[in-house]
């Protein structure tokens, strides 16, 4: 009796997930549409058994796709649960790939204190930048290009953002000691990189370390 009212409630919750992201992949497509191609909207599935985008429109900006992993950055306000201080991040930095720069805000879709999503849109102002500067040279003015740092990497698969980790914590995977291998695996675990499924084996390879290792590792990290 008591299995089967926690299997009801199992697939009633699951089934009112499937229903909120149906609905939050039309929203999605809606946004992507209305706002027009400087802004790509992107929906990311955060579970248990992994996390990656399950909708994206206007993708040309930071060339990811449907099953890409999330965003370093994006890890790190999932591990550090910044969803819990705020419902929303809005206009923070970010560079693509192809060291494009815009704008990003993150809105959290949680279920209490649980987050089961994020829902976020980037613009990329660079057209408009271009005229603007170009606008002020011609009238002898002084650019408002000022310089900012991205602070968000719009990376494209696990790799990528193994290597945008370790390079901002300066980390040269060359000639690497235990030591040294202890620090990459810890600093990877603050960025939340092993929220994603299938980046044990990945970061493995990288390192030139067995998956049992970096288990080892990982074991030490979340002890402390």
């Amino acid at each position: 009796m008591f299995c089967n009212y926690f299997a009801k409630k199992a697939f009633e919750r699951f089934k009112m997930n499937t229903i909120l992201k149906d609905r939050y992949k039309k929203l999605v497509h809606f946004l992507g549409r209305v706002l027009g191609e400087n802004y790509e909207v992107v929906l990311h599935d955060i579970s248990d058994d992994g996390s990656s985008v399950i909708a994206i429109e206007n993708s040309h900006i930071s060339g990811r796709s449907v099953n890409s992993p999330l965003t370093g950055f994006a890890l790190e306000l999932i591990q550090n649960k910044k969803y819990l201080e705020s419902d929303y991040l809005i206009n923070y930095k970010a560079k693509t790939k192809q060291n494009l720069k815009i704008n990003g805000s993150t809105f959290f879709i949680k279920d209490s204190d649980k987050i089961e999503g994020m829902l976020c849109i980037n613009y990329d102002g660079t057209k408009f930048e271009k005229l603007s500067n170009e606008i002020l040279r011609l009238g002898n003015l002084v650019s408002l290009d000022a310089k900012q740092d991205a602070i968000e990497q719009l990376s494209q698969s696990v790799e990528e953002i193994i290597v945008d980790t370790l390079e901002r914590y300066n980390l040269n995977i060359e000639n690497l000691k235990p030591k040294d291998r202890a620090k990459c695996i810890k600093m990877l675990y603050k960025s939340g990189i092993f929220n994603i499924k299938g980046a044990i084996p990945k970061v493995a390879k990288y390192l030139n370390i067995s998956e049992p290792s970096v288990y080892r590792y990982l074991q030490k990290n979340q002890k402390k």
